[in-house]
């Protein structure tokens, strides 16, 4: 044989290339096994919903042992026990929902129950958006409902008639069997009623300000006219206010009419008084008593008709007991006497005359004349009680006092008013006219 100059391999057992090639067969089945049986596994494992957003499949899952990714576990049996319980529910509610549209009160109620039975179900969410949707739908039907009947209701209230307002809701609340309308009415019966109340509390403000303009009758006009409309409670408020507002009113009338007659009193006693005193003081009784007849006949006067009666009922008691001295006196004319003079002094001698202001007296050869104010008041007592005026008679008394109170001597006056009392007189009218009559405030004027 021929040799070639290519160099010969060696050449491998046949053997051992077989073995090997098995092994390696075997370990790659094995692999294979492995990964097939672990597909298997992930495949068959349920993958729950993911609380990470966008986390699906076995890489939402967390690992035990290890460090949490934020990937959620799979929901328990519980959970999808309440998510099929909740959607039960929320198909009965969208059920009704379908069957009954008008009944919004039980619309409302079922779509709560999902939401407050199953507050964390997927179907809690949807549950209340319907039912917000069916609570609106009701206050639009009950807005409509109620419209008209709370527009007449509005108008009477505006126009006053608060009562009227208020009947007209209750007629209507009684006609009603939705209470979702009847708490409608209640409201708007309570605001009705505030409203009455506003206008009490508005028309005594009003009447305030008559009333400080002294229009009483223009205040208590105001609460007649509110309280027939009224609410009950505001009416017998109205009818309080209204018997004060009377009661004010003649206060007040009264209190008018004390300030005009005082008024009329302060004239009378500032322009008239004076000259009345000047008057008395000179004796000219007749001109007093004149002067206040003219007075008490003027009209401005009239509320002092009283006190101008008694007043020259008073002057008249003077008069008289002055005209009883000098009818003494003239019947002395004539006669031998002694004067007594206020100053203690003596003047005897044959009276001549009895002039107007004075007695003259003879004596000796000329005479003397004493003017009637300086005689002594024993003197002019002594001439009159128990000669021209009875001793006896209360009213004697009475007279006297007044005429002293008209000369200026009180302490006469006190003293015969006194008398006349113990003596059951009629002193009082005297007595009044003493301390506070038109010649009592004259007097205080002159000094």
């Amino acid at each position: 044989m021929a040799r070639t100059n290519e160099p010969l391999l060696p050449v491998e057992p046949e053997g051992t290339s077989r073995r090997t090639l098995f092994v390696g067969v075997a370990i790659a089945a094995v692999i294979l096994l492995a990964i097939a049986l672990k597909l298997i596994v992930v495949l068959r494992s349920p993958a729950p919903p993911s609380d990470v957003p966008g986390a699906t499949g076995p890489e939402a899952t967390s690992v035990p042992g290890k460090p949490n990714t934020g990937r959620p576990k799979p929901n328990g049996p519980a959970d999808s026990a309440d998510e099929r319980r909740a959607k039960e529910l929320y198909d009965r509610a969208e059920a009704l929902e379908r069957a009954e549209p008008g009944d919004y009160e039980k619309r409302i109620a079922h779509w709560r129950e999902v939401v407050t039975t199953y507050p964390t179900s997927s179907w809690a969410k949807k549950a209340d958006e319907r039912f917000r949707t069916a609570s609106a739908l009701l206050q639009n039907f009950l807005d409509r409902e109620f419209e008209g009947t709370r527009k007449d209701a509005q108008s009477l209230a505006a126009a006053g008639h608060f009562l009227d307002a208020v009947e007209t809701i209750q007629n209507y609340k009684s006609s009603q069997t939705r209470e979702a309308l009847k708490c409608r009415a209640d409201l708007e019966i309570g605001a009705i009623q505030n409203a009455s109340r506003l206008s009490f509390n508005e028309t005594t403000v009003r009447a305030k300000e008559l009333t400080a303009k002294g229009d009483y009758v223009g205040a208590v006009a105001l609460f007649d006219a509110l309280g027939p409309s009224a609410i009950p409670e505001v009416a017998a408020r109205c009818k309080t206010a209204t018997d004060q507002l009377t009661a004010a009113s003649a206060a007040y009338a009264r209190h008018a009419e004390a300030r005009k007659v005082e008024d009329v009193r302060r004239a009378f006693r500032q322009d008239v008084a004076p000259r009345l005193l000047g008057f008395v003081r000179a004796k000219q009784y007749e001109d007093v008593l004149r002067e206040l007849s003219a007075a008490s006949a003027v009209e401005a006067n009239a509320v002092l008709k009283d006190e101008i009666a008694a007043e020259r009922a008073s002057v008249a008691d003077a008069s008289s007991f002055w005209d009883a001295f000098l009818k003494t006196a003239k019947a002395k004319v004539g006669q031998e006497v002694v004067l007594l003079l206020s100053d203690g002094k003596r003047v005897s001698g044959k009276i001549a005359r009895i002039a107007p202001d004075r007695i003259v007296v003879e004596v000796g050869d000329g005479f003397t004349d004493t003017p009637f104010d300086k005689l002594h008041a024993d003197l002019l007592v002594g001439w009159t009680l128990g000669r021209a005026l009875p001793a006896e008679e209360a009213v004697s008394y009475v007279k006297a006092a007044l005429f002293f109170f008209c000369e200026g001597r009180d302490d006469l006056a006190r003293l015969y008013l006194a008398t006349a009392r113990e003596m059951n007189g009629p002193a009082d009218e005297a007595e009044k006219v003493f301390r506070e009559g038109f010649l009592r405030a004259a007097m205080a004027i002159k000094k």
